[in-house]
C-alpha cells in the first residue's frame, strides 16, 4: 500500500483548523480580558503543537502502513501552509527564534502524534 494523500491533506486541514480555533479563542481572551501577553504567546505555541498532535494522531490511526511517513507529511504540509499564511499576513518571513521554535515544536508534535496514533 502507498501513501494516503487524501488522508494527509485532511489531517493537515484538521490541524490548521484546530490551530486557528485556539488562536481565535486566545485573541478573544486577549481583547476582552486583561490576560498577559506572555500567556497569549505561550498559548499560540501550544495551539500549533495541539493542532499538529491531533492531526497527526488521526492520520496515524487511519494509516495502515507507513505511519511515521504519513505523520511527517502532515507536519511538512502544515509548516508550508502556516509559513505561507504567516508570510502573507506579515509581508515576509522572519527567520528568528520564534520560527525555529514553531518548526521544532511542530516536528516534535508530529513525531509524538505518530507514536500515539501508531
Amino acid at each position: 500500500m502507498g501513501i494516503n494523500f487524501k488522508g494527509v491533506i485532511k489531517g493537515t486541514l484538521f490541524s490548521l483548523i484546530i490551530t486557528f480555533a485556539i488562536i481565535l479563542i486566545l485573541s478573544l481572551l486577549s481583547y476582552f480580558t486583561q490576560i498577559s501577553e506572555n500567556v497569549i504567546t505561550t498559548g499560540a505555541y501550544v495551539s500549533v503543537a495541539a493542532g499538529i498532535l491531533l492531526g497527526t494522531t488521526a492520520v496515524a490511526r487511519a494509516a495502515a502502513q507507513k505511519v511515521f511517513l504519513h505523520a511527517m507529511l502532515v507536519c511538512v504540509l502544515y509548516l508550508i501552509a502556516f509559513t505561507a499564511i504567516s508570510a502573507a499576513v506579515n509581508k515576509g518571513i522572519s527567520f528568528n527564534s520564534h520560527f525555529l521554535a514553531v518548526t521544532v515544536g511542530a516536528l516534535a508534535a508530529g513525531f509524538l502524534g505518530a507514536v500515539i496514533g501508531g
